[in-house]
């Protein structure tokens, strides 16, 4: 896919340099502006539920990890991510099991937000756009199959008896694949599950702030992308930016692909270029948001990952 992106730009140089030659690269530091408030937003309600399920460590800490395991996540994956979650903050004196049970509360917080979005970009797409009926059964599937795994997912959290069975098929799982007992790291993983979830259900206002913060992040990478198209000086309406991003979002988190590298950025122009966004637009407009969402806070994060790597712990806030 990305590979199919550039050989676009380059057959189509001479358009290519009429959306550079009228660019609007005053709209770049709103893009950096919102990408930072995103990541922000993600930070601290990371560390929100990590207060309510009862996570030793100071909020400047827990911001922090919040901070590298986000742009880990965004650049590379999830797994990358909370695989650094759980170094940063074993470092600390935490064990794994305490550790993952928060962190996949909130990814899982995270997912469903976005999942919000997919129904409405369908239905805009589906009422402004006619589709084939292949491409209509293609998206209504990919559709369905995230429901179902958020369904799932919802079960097995909330629901104890279905959280003990999959517990103990995953714990029967590394034991046949790698000879090793994790009994005891389970049964304290769902302890700590169960910790935060009772804290939920006996403050159920506690979730507010981190579900808002959430929902703010997903606000502000619509308007990151918007605010590219603006500085290509292509005038995207709110609904088409919206729809394009996530379905675009959607294909790269259902490839599998690390990042959603190359197949996000296919879709994102797809779905741009199927509601009347020139194709050159759309391609410069994926790439300049891989670059301002993606790449810059990973590299920025780098710093802090360093300095989380050399810092003693801080006494919990």
């Amino acid at each position: 896919m990305a590979l199919v992106g550039v050989v676009v730009v380059l057959l189509d140089w001479r358009e290519v340099r009429e959306v550079l030659g009228r660019a609007e690269w005053e709209w770049m530091p709103l893009t950096l502006l919102f990408t930072t408030f995103s990541y922000y937003c993600l930070s601290h309600s990371f560390a929100l539920i990590n207060d309510s399920f009862g996570i030793g460590m100071s909020r400047r800490d827990l911001l922090s990890v919040g901070f590298v395991s986000s742009a880990m996540i965004a650049a590379v994956g999830g797994l990358a991510g909370h695989a650094i979650r759980v170094l940063l903050m074993a470092k600390r004196g935490l064990a794994a099991s305490d550790v993952m049970a928060p962190s996949l509360f909130h990814g899982y917080i995270e997912s469903l937000a976005f999942f919000a979005l997919i129904p409405a970009g369908l239905i805009y797409l589906l009422l402004t756009h006619p589709l084939s009926s292949g491409v209509a059964l293609w998206l209504s599937v990919g559709t369905g199959i995230l429901g179902v795994a958020f369904a799932i997912t919802a079960v097995v959290f909330f629901y104890g008896p279905a959280r003990s069975v999959a517990l103990w098929v995953v714990g029967a799982f590394i034991r046949l694949v790698i000879r090793r007992d994790i009994s005891a790291a389970l049964r304290k993983f769902e302890s700590t599950l169960n910790r935060g979830l009772e804290e939920v259900r006996r403050r159920p206002q506690s979730l507010l702030l981190p579900v808002t913060l959430i929902l703010a992040d997903r606000a502000a990478r619509v308007g990151v992308i918007w605010f590219c198209f603006q500085a290509l000086g292509s005038d995207v309406a709110f609904g088409v930016t919206v729809t394009g991003f996530a379905i675009g979002v959607a294909a790269g988190v259902m490839s599998m692909v690390p990042g959603g590298i190359g197949v996000q950025e296919g879709s994102i122009v797809g779905t741009y270029h199927l509601l009347g966004v020139p194709l050159e637009e759309a391609v410069l407009a994926s790439i300049l948001f891989r670059a301002v969402y993606y790449m810059v806070p990973f590299g920025v994060s780098l710093g802090f990952y360093r300095s989380l790597m050399r810092r003693e712990a801080w006494a919990p806030a």
